[in-house]
């Protein structure tokens, strides 16, 4: 029998030296892997692995439970959730290694008698060292999923039952919701390749930045703050529980991300079932997610998603990691947060490849990106106890040169970085206007001449009829009857719907209206002509 201090040496070689079993592993799989090694032949027990979102950190992890295995050392996975615990259960069949799973949804699955364990680390707290009614099982490895949360106490005492194991945390965010360091967990850091080098490598894909802030900076300056120093969620929900600012978000959804799956973060149950509640009024098929839901009802709203039967879900938090979707395009951030982790797990829901899918929409509507930086920005991570990179991230922002800072478009709220994509937005195609060096009388001619100056869309474009087109087709379904009576009433609406979308100022129509053909509407002229009768009927309201 290997002694412990050899037994973790050739589990350290193995590492090195990957079974074949792990040959689907990336290169940059492969170097975290050495690097897990190195530490260990130094006698470093504590390791934290860094991969973003979609980088793979199941494969790793399976790969390191294969080489303990193959070592002769007893594992103990733990995870948060039960869609994790299956997670991690399909990966090792994958890989080949017997295992017992240790969960209250899972039952016919313990096995007590492996070498591999994979627990729900709430089950396993709650059945041995809640009432005590099971023992706990040995392990000389234990690697501990989505690790950000693994300093929590319940998980944390834990851990401390394994004091001379090989201790292995998984996650795409180093630190707590609070922005503090997870050092009371972990000793050594190793980071994996940033998002930006995963989107190059097409691991994930680009996120497009939509600002569309419902609140003010005021509004949120004066917001109480919890114990982690985000925003209180009582009071952020009767903020943002106000009727307009609901209505706002589903007409955003409808104007930029119409047709396409989303999963909007809310920040509260209440919020999420106003939010829900709207999105069905405006003809949208969605439904809302909490964690009063059962396992079940869980894995049938998700499924119902990946389908397409359901476009839309809402919930808190509770989608924000465990959840693999590649199929979703769209997250909408109906929270504002002012923590890290929590911004980037949520957006990560939507940054995995699919089939078709070339990018993610992220609209923000609580200046999140504005206070913590795009997504794919560079981030220091650490272990430092006295570093927080909540604060870090918002004193980076705001230190930023105006080059630097992410640019948001006046015509349709995309955001960039004009150091990397230039001045002008690649959504829509706007510039920004010339810098005046003229004199003041040059300047007044100027002026005059942009008032005479005609639209930059000519009226007869293809563009314009095309839309026209797709608008007719939209009040004809609307209004069938009408058409049937007064079809050139239909045409005018559809023109002037058409007139309003390019801005033109021509206030005669087209010739080409009275007889051009409706054609069938696509998900953004349908989302955009409901986001205009949302906003109409509005101020028809308040009026």
């Amino acid at each position: 029998m290997h002694s412990p201090l050899s037994a973790s040496q050739e589990f350290a070689a193995r590492l090195l030296d990957l079974p074949a079993a792990a040959s689907c592993l990336r290169d940059y799989q492969r170097r975290q892997l050495q690097q897990v090694a190195q530490s260990i032949r130094q006698q470093i027990y504590r390791l934290l692995v860094q991969l973003p979102t979609g980088g793979g950190k199941t494969h790793e992890l399976a790969a390191i439970t294969l080489c303990a295995q193959l070592a002769g050392l007893r594992v103990m996975i733990l995870a948060t959730r039960t869609r994790l615990v299956r997670q991690i259960h399909e990966r090792l069949r994958e890989f080949g290694i017997p295992h017992g799973v240790i969960a209250a949804e899972m039952r016919g699955m313990l096995d007590r008698f492996q070498l591999v364990q994979v627990a729900s680390a709430d089950t396993l707290y709650r059945r041995c060292l809640g009432d005590g009614r099971m023992p706990l099982p040995s392990a000389e490895v234990v690697i501990f999923d989505e690790a950000h949360l693994a300093v929590a106490r319940s998980r944390m005492a834990l851990l401390e039952q394994y004091p001379q194991a090989v201790r292995i945390g998984f996650t795409a965010t180093p630190a707590r919701n609070s922005g503090a360091s997870l050092s009371a967990g972990f000793d050594q850091l190793i980071t994996g390749p940033t998002i930006l080098e995963l989107i190059r490598g097409g691991q994930l894909v680009q996120p497009r930045i939509f600002n569309v802030p419902i609140v003010t900076k005021q509004e949120l300056k004066e917001l109480p703050k919890d114990k982690a120093n985000d925003y209180a969620p009582e009071a952020l929900a009767a903020l943002l529980s106000r009727q307009k600012l609901i209505g706002d978000v589903v007409a955003n959804w409808l104007r930029l991300a119409a047709g396409k799956r989303t999963i909007v973060f809310a920040c509260s149950k209440s919020h999420g079932a106003q939010l829900t509640q709207e999105f069905c009024t405006a003809g949208i098929a969605a439904e809302l997610l909490t964690d009063q839901d059962d396992e079940a009802e869980r894995e049938a709203v998700i499924g119902r998603l990946v389908s397409g039967q359901t476009l839309v879900v809402v919930n808190c938090f509770l989608m924000a990691y465990g959840i693999d979707i590649p199929s979703v395009e769209a997250i909408v951030l109906a929270r504002p947060t002012r923590s890290v982790t929590m911004f980037l797990q949520m957006v990560g829901r939507g940054l995995r490849p699919a089939e078709g899918k070339s990018d993610c929409l992220i609209i923000d509507h609580g200046r999140v990106v504005q206070n913590l930086g795009l997504p794919h920005a560079d981030r220091t991570w650490t272990l430092d106890g006295k570093r927080n990179v909540n604060r870090e991230a918002e004193s980076k922002q705001s230190a930023r040169s105006r080059t630097e800072k992410a640019r948001t478009c006046p015509e349709c709220s995309h955001m960039w970085l004009v150091s990397e994509d230039g001045s002008a937005c690649h959504n829509c195609g706007w510039k920004p206007a010339p810098s005046a060096r003229a004199v003041e009388v040059e300047a007044a001619e100027l002026a005059e001449l942009e008032e005479n100056d005609p639209a930059t869309v000519a009226t007869d474009s293809l563009v314009v009829q095309e839309f026209f087109r797709q608008a007719l087709h939209y009040g004809i379904a609307r209004n069938a009857e009408k058409w049937r009576l007064t079809p050139n009433k239909v045409r005018a609406a559809a023109w002037y719907r058409t007139k309003d979308k390019f801005k033109l100022q021509h206030a005669f129509l087209p010739g080409w209206v009275w007889f051009i053909d409706a054609m069938p509407c696509t998900p953004q002229v349908s989302g955009w002509m409901k986001s205009q009768q949302i906003r109409y009927a509005k101020r028809r309201s308040a009026a």
